[in-house]
């Protein structure tokens, strides 16, 4: 959520998130995050959210040392973020990129890049690149443009506008500086009590078996689940001092 011509489907929009726990994490954001960042540096390095939303991902960022800046469009969002002490960059990054250029370590974009159209992507992209130190990394959640399973998470937003997947995104990752490190389902922490844990293990080996089994019956190799991660490292100049 970073840049709208039209805002209308927007107001109120925490609310209806129900967005009421700003920055702060639970113990079930602590694990999802401490596995999905596996790949990036996050103690005492310099970290971007984008779209920051309700702050979960900065409040546990900031627990591990790391400092954090975000990016919204949502007022009242961004005057929660203000009153955390969190700096700010306007929405719009390709007017502050060249300003902040090799600033920080990993960006992230946690279900906001569907609410862009692909032009705004690239935009979007060419600014993250600019942003990213070499080796840096780039971490994005979306809704799984490829699989029907995506359905339900894409268009139960009406500010969605794009749906989204790896072979989607790569005509355009083709022209910048990255490598892609990691692109599969999005983790689902285990729970804490022994009934979510026996429960949640039992849907995530269902799911394995379904994907295994769709995968094989139309020759396809790719992730089946509801949301996908995908993971990116800046190449430039990181592979010439490598």
């Amino acid at each position: 959520m970073i840049s709208q011509d039209d805002d209308t489907f927007y107001d109120g929009y925490e609310c209806w998130k129900g967005w009421d726990s700003p920055f702060s994490f639970s113990e079930d954001d602590a694990d999802y995050y401490t596995v999905e960042c596996r790949d990036a540096r996050i103690a005492g390095a310099d970290i971007l959210e984008i779209g920051f939303g309700q702050g979960n991902f900065l409040a546990w960022a900031r627990a591990r040392g790391a400092n954090v800046t975000g990016t919204e469009i949502n007022p009242v969002l961004c005057e929660r973020a203000r009153a955390e002490g969190v700096e700010l960059l306007p929405p719009a990054l390709d007017a502050v990129a060249a300003d902040n250029a090799e600033r920080f370590d990993t960006i992230v974009a946690f279900d906001v890049f569907e609410h862009f159209g692909l032009d705004e992507i690239a935009v979007q992209l060419q600014s993250i690149q600019t942003m990213l130190r070499p080796g840096g990394h780039v971490i994005l959640r979306f809704p799984n443009g490829q699989s029907p399973f995506g359905l339900a998470p894409q268009h139960g937003d009406p500010t969605h506008k794009t749906a989204l997947s790896l072979a989607k995104l790569e005509p355009l990752l083709r022209r910048l500086d990255f490598e892609v490190v990691r692109y599969d389902a999005a983790f689902q922490p285990p729970g804490r009590r022994l009934t979510q844990r026996l429960v949640r293990t039992t849907r995530r080996m269902l799911r394995a078996s379904l994907a295994s089994v769709l995968n094989f019956i139309y020759g396809q190799s790719i992730p089946w689940d509801p949301v996908v991660t995908l993971v990116l490292r800046k190449t430039s100049k990181y592979k010439e001092t490598s």
